[in-house]
């Protein structure tokens, strides 16, 4: 009997303990802002008014003092403590790492879609969260070789879906009107340069090699008065145009602090970026 009694005491406790569990599991199912970590009912019941930050990066060569997945790093970093500061709705996508890096192919471990596979895997995404009743996507590239590809999905997506679209950088690339913070790169840091090391230093210094860091500035293209970085004539080009590390920038500026201040501007900016896209809507008289 007192065998009985236990296996009976044991299966309540045990039952009570389930009961627990699931309902912790719920709590934390429906507190998640990570879009993997949710039920399909959960995305359901928050689907109407909730924005969908989807952080896309590269795998691409950074020199050889930066790891290859910085851009998905940075871009991942950022959109995970901005929705977390962010008082709204918002659901983290799973980070697309792997995007167009064509420019980088010369350089092994270079991990790079066509731009007609891209825009296709975009294309798909947007289909999907339509279908899961999601009418608002705010993409946050951390790679500026998306950049013009991403400005024509905003559009499509607009047009065939419906969707609120919205592009952001933690940074606008310098190549795209982005402004620098100083004249120590001359306007030129578009790729693995100062900011950008600092950022990791701060994110992720096991990282960082910063013993193999270089300057490494095209100062030359200062000859130009129309073409440029920024300037009203852009140009196509390979990161090997500038130098066999394929830096372009001066790493060794970098450090911790600035890396620090630079990831908190990128992440305030962001929330505000947010705020902004769950409000943004077009004027009722220009649908008329």
């Amino acid at each position: 009997m007192a065998t009985f009694a236990n296996v009976e005491v044991h299966t309540i406790i045990t039952e009570e303990h389930n009961k627990r569990s699931s309902r912790q599991l719920n709590i934390i199912s429906m507190a998640s802002s990570c879009w993997i970590e949710l039920t399909s009912n959960d995305v359901s019941d928050r689907a109407g008014g909730v924005l969908a930050v989807q952080p896309i990066g590269a795998v691409e060569q950074h020199g050889p003092h930066l790891p290859l997945g910085t851009d998905s790093i940075v871009a991942e970093s950022v959109a995970t403590e901005a929705i977390a500061r962010f008082s709204g709705s918002a659901l983290l996508l799973p980070t697309i790492a792997v995007a167009l890096s064509r420019e980088h192919l010369w350089a092994p471990g270079t991990i790079s879609l066509s731009p007609q596979t891209l825009l296709s895997l975009l294309d798909d995404v947007g289909q999907s969260l339509q279908s899961a009743g999601v009418n608002r996507l705010v993409f946050l590239n951390g790679h500026g070789g998306n950049s013009a590809i991403l400005r024509v999905i905003c559009r499509e997506l607009r047009v065939q879906y419906g969707l609120m679209t919205f592009l952001a950088h933690p940074q606008l690339p310098l190549d795209q009107g982005g402004v620098a913070q100083d004249d120590t790169e001359m306007g030129f840091a578009v790729h693995a340069g100062r900011v950008e090391t600092s950022i990791m230093l701060y994110l992720r210094p096991e990282l960082v090699v910063l013993d193999r860091a270089a300057r490494h500035v095209p100062e030359w293209l200062g000859d130009f008065e129309h073409i440029g970085f920024g300037k009203e004539v852009t140009f196509g080009w390979s990161s090997q145009d500038f130098g066999a590390t394929g830096v372009i920038g001066d790493p060794t500026l970098a450090t911790t602090d600035q890396g620090k201040l630079a990831f908190e501007s990128a992440v305030n900016r962001f929330v505000e970026v947010l705020s902004e896209a769950s409000i943004f809507a077009f004027p009722p008289s220009a649908l008329q």
